[in-house]
């Protein structure tokens, strides 16, 4: 069904046309649709915090949606073996990190806001029922992380299980708004050495994943999505 009128349930952003490869079988090369009755819109956000953060921001300004998913990839950091190529990750939370925070070279100052919890009702609706879905917390770094040693440390320092660059920027906007958010994110790497070449092979079926708990997740009945 297409969309036929200006309103705007559930915005889906992406770092990238790439993460949003998954939403083209539903929805064709507008990336924008109604499943059971939801207006749901695409948007890509740029890479990074600060890019993706001001550009969802005019995003939730501009339309105007009930909520919005952060849809994309993530690594894995080192010594998690529950988690497998093409997994679906739903973050409970994401984490601000700094790679010289981590290494006791730096600090937060004490007022700044470092964390940004999801929607729980949105969370539990994205990962019901799925198998290899997981729920976890995701760190949002300003770069990806290349070493191995740095990356075998970060998930005993935050709690984070998982890293994606655009996170922490998406939900400090859809805190701002405030509209209620989630992240849905397949697994494409080990965070480490050899991010890049695991992403190479694996992301186009990682965010196909995500995609896929995304449209399940509105055919359920998208729990957690406020009242219109």
């Amino acid at each position: 069904m297409t969309v036929q009128d200006g309103r705007t349930d559930v915005l889906v952003v992406a770092a990238g046309a790439p993460d949003l490869l998954g939403l083209r079988a539903h929805f064709g090369d507008k990336l924008e649709g109604v499943v059971r009755g939801l207006v749901v819109r695409s948007k890509v956000v740029g890479f990074g915090p600060g890019v993706a953060g001001a550009t969802t921001a005019r995003g939730l300004l501009a339309l105007n949606p009930r909520a919005v998913v952060l849809l994309g990839s993530c690594g894995v950091y080192p010594n998690l073996p529950q988690y497998q190529p093409h997994d679906v990750v739903v973050t409970s939370r994401v984490l601000a990190l700094d790679h010289a925070v981590i290494q006791g070279a730096a600090e937060w100052p004490t007022p700044m806001s470092t964390t940004v919890d999801a929607s729980a009702a949105m969370v539990a609706g994205l990962s019901a029922g799925r198998h290899r879905t997981h729920v976890a917390p995701v760190a949002s770094p300003l770069a990806l992380t290349r070493s191995d040693s740095l990356a075998s440390r970060i998930t005993s320092v935050t709690g984070a299980h998982v890293e994606n660059t655009d996170a922490f920027g998406v939900a400090c906007a859809a805190a701002g708004a405030p509209v209620p958010f989630a992240c849905a994110l397949g697994v494409a790497n080990i965070v480490g050495s050899t991010g890049r070449a695991d992403w190479q092979q694996f992301q186009r079926d990682a965010v196909t994943q995500a995609a896929n708990a995304l449209i399940a997740w509105l055919h359920a009945g998208a729990a957690g999505l406020p009242f219109g």
